[in-house]
């Protein structure tokens, strides 16, 4: 990852006095993620700290959760739904960032104003089951079935859009599915032509520098999709690939959006 400075430097996020942020307020920001034990009962979840402030974080699917060992690069805007891991809620996306950074090792006990909270309770687990697990943890590795992700539709001439979480070309879950959808699309296309875009990005952070990632990562993720579809059946020699490098200075509000690639399948011409 790359730190830039821009001029003006622009400020967003809380305010101090460990205040806060307002509802819709956007927050861009790296920090450590912190564990938190939320007892016997319930799985860990992860917040980080701000500007003194709690916030609650999490990822979507597709992302990877919080992981000790690696600073997180948060992007969203203040939520006024609720809490999330005892502390403030915010929509957005978090990035787990490459970069081992061993500080990052926090773990914090367990309160009773946390135990109270309705947090990541296992799901399907009866109370004998939990204290057999309780007595022989080595009954707890089982084979799970997970919900089935819906099929997501795709249609002729429309462009999909995936999202990147910063410096990764990795899609999986969601986006996975809407690749597969497309690669199938295609195969059942006669002459179908395949257009992907691949885009980098950059994120203005609160204290004014902007977080840039390295050159290479949109023709790094283009190529990786072409690699993807292809593999899923897409007919060679039909998916031209555009790599666009440059961007657009961030402006601290859903940059996010910028790590990301669209694809279109469309018939012959």
């Amino acid at each position: 990852m790359r730190f830039r400075t821009f001029a003006p430097v622009l400020a967003f996020g809380a305010l101090a006095g460990a205040v806060p942020a307002s509802a819709q307020e956007y927050l861009n920001f790296v920090a450590c993620p912190v564990a938190q034990d939320t007892g016997e009962r319930s799985d860990v979840c992860f917040f980080v700290r701000h500007e003194g402030v709690r916030y609650g974080v999490s990822s979507p699917p597709d992302w990877g959760n919080p992981q000790l060992g690696h600073k997180l690069l948060v992007e969203g805007s203040v939520s006024d739904e609720g809490r999330e891991c005892g502390g403030v809620e915010i929509e957005g996306r978090a990035s787990v960032l490459p970069e081992l950074s061993p500080e990052c090792d926090e773990i914090a006990p367990a309160t009773p104003e946390i135990l109270a909270l309705e947090l990541g309770r296992r799901p399907g687990i009866t109370e004998d089951e939990r204290a057999m697990i309780l007595a022989d943890p080595s009954s707890s590795l089982q084979i799970r079935r997970l919900r089935a992700l819906p099929v997501p539709e795709v249609a002729l001439g429309r462009t999909e859009t995936i999202y990147f979480p910063f410096e990764r070309d990795r899609a999986s879950g969601p986006d996975a599915m809407v690749m597969l959808e497309l690669a199938r699309l295609a195969e059942a296309t006669p002459g179908a032509e395949i257009a992907v875009r691949a885009f980098q990005g950059a994120t203005l952070l609160d204290n004014g520098q902007v977080l840039a990632e390295r050159e290479d990562m949109a023709r790094q993720r283009g190529e990786k999709i072409v690699g993807i579809l292809e593999g899923l059946g897409a007919p060679e020699g039909s998916i031209d690939l555009e790599v666009v490098s440059d961007f657009a200075p961030p402006t601290g509000k859903a940059d996010w959006q910028g790590r990301r690639a669209e694809l279109r399948v469309s018939a012959p011409r």
